[in-house]
């Protein structure tokens, strides 16, 4: 049977996906053909991490960890990327979220705002805070706004370094110690996508993690590395 307007790469999905229960029962043609776009579209969820897994990966990773006695003495300089002052972060591990204007328009900064900040960012595991930097805050701020500023979700921020301990490996030295680094993902779009616009920035580091699916973004020197997840080891077959 002959469709006309139908390209073969349309009709090879239409062979791939025939009516059944993911397309809501028997379709015709004309409402395979509506539904196209949208499951072109979709995008595939991002695998499930933990903190733990996240502070692991990174751990194996040289480029996040820095002298944090000499980094201290050497705050980043906040500095305005071109966000529009507000930022929505959501914590992954409990559904906290705050949404807050931290920049007026005159350019200062609301402490207030940063107090609720450094809140939603606080260690996982005790509860404790400290100062974020601001300049972080001003590159979580752009990247939201690059992607449809719908807030962004956080998988890890400030670390103690009582929760880097309890994993195997624990840096001694990680821009997160310092209140400097998030670990971030963004509802309906990629990490590649987010690594991309990142790194083209050139406002800090950017740590690519693409089988965990996530994005490391820190106030730290301009710099950006890949890791990927180990693969499992082969399990010997008995002959």
């Amino acid at each position: 049977m002959a469709y006309p307007g139908l390209t073969l790469p349309l009709l090879f999905l239409l062979c791939c996906f025939p009516a059944g229960p993911a397309l809501g029962g028997e379709v015709s043609v004309s409402e395979f053909m509506e539904r196209l776009p949208d499951m072109l579209e979709a995008e595939p969820q991002p695998p499930e991490v933990t903190e733990a897994q996240v502070v692991e990966l990174e751990d194996g990773d040289y480029e996040t960890y820095i002298f944090v006695n000499e980094a201290r003495d050497h705050p980043p300089v906040p500095v305005n990327f071109g966000g529009d002052g507000r930022l929505e972060i959501t914590r992954k591990d409990n559904g906290e979220r705050v949404r807050v204007r931290y920049r007026r328009k005159d350019g200062s900064y609301d402490k207030r705002a940063l107090a609720k900040l450094n809140r939603v960012m606080r260690c996982s595991l005790t509860g404790k805070e400290t100062a974020m930097s601001v300049r972080l805050f001003e590159i979580l701020d752009v990247v939201e706004d690059k992607f449809g500023k719908k807030g962004l979700v956080l998988l890890s921020g400030y670390r103690t370094p009582k929760l880097n301990a309890r994993v195997k490996g624990a840096a001694r030295r990680s821009t997160h110690m310092l209140g400097w680094a998030a670990d971030i993902r963004i509802p309906g779009h990629t990490a590649a996508e987010i690594e991309a616009f990142a790194r083209k920035g050139g406002a800090g580091g950017v740590g690519y993690y693409p089988d965990a699916g996530f994005v490391h973004l820190d106030a730290g020197r301009p710099r950006s590395w890949t890791v990927r997840s180990p693969r499992p080891a082969a399990i010997p077959v008995k002959k």
